[in-house]
């Protein structure tokens, strides 16, 4: 099944990939995720370097003149490799609490469901996997002792 999403992500289950069409453009396969979380990146630093260096927190800034900056939501996807990635869900810059920001908030929320489902499924395929080895190594272990004993 492929799934799109806010024209920034598509997901591939049959091949387990997805690909990101706004921000670290490209293919990447399920099993490199190795975290993800949402991010709001200021404005002025899209593009500019390692994607979400320079972000904001999500609630309420201290008084003053940056108190209302403009930013970007997206999700920070980090690899196996230590590769961090960009997915970019904001088309256009917003500020905290707007409407704009909300939606892409919300949408950045069902994105970030999918990716932890598919950690989720990945840890759980290779507990089972793990669980399916035990008896072997256990037996592998056994004859290793009988074979040292006989010595």
């Amino acid at each position: 099944m492929t799934l799109e999403m806010n024209d920034s992500i598509i997901f591939d289950d049959f091949n387990k990939q997805f690909e990101i069409l706004d921000g670290t453009k490209g293919v990447y396969n399920y099993s490199d995720v190795l975290r993800v979380c949402i991010c709001n990146e200021k404005a002025n630093h899209r593009g500019k370097g390692p994607p979400f260096t320079a972000v904001l927190p999500n609630g309420p800034l201290p008084a003053g003149i940056f108190s209302y900056p403009y930013l970007f939501v997206g999700i920070k996807i980090t690899l196996k490799n230590n590769t961090v990635l960009g997915l970019y869900i904001s088309k256009n810059r917003t500020m905290l609490n707007t409407d704009q920001y909300n939606t892409d908030k919300n949408h950045a929320k069902i994105v970030l469901k999918k990716f932890n489902t598919i950690i989720e499924q990945k840890a759980n395929s290779a507990q089972n996997a793990g669980a399916q080895c035990a008896p072997l190594r256990a037996r592998r272990r056994n004859a290793q002792l009988l074979f040292s004993a006989t010595l």
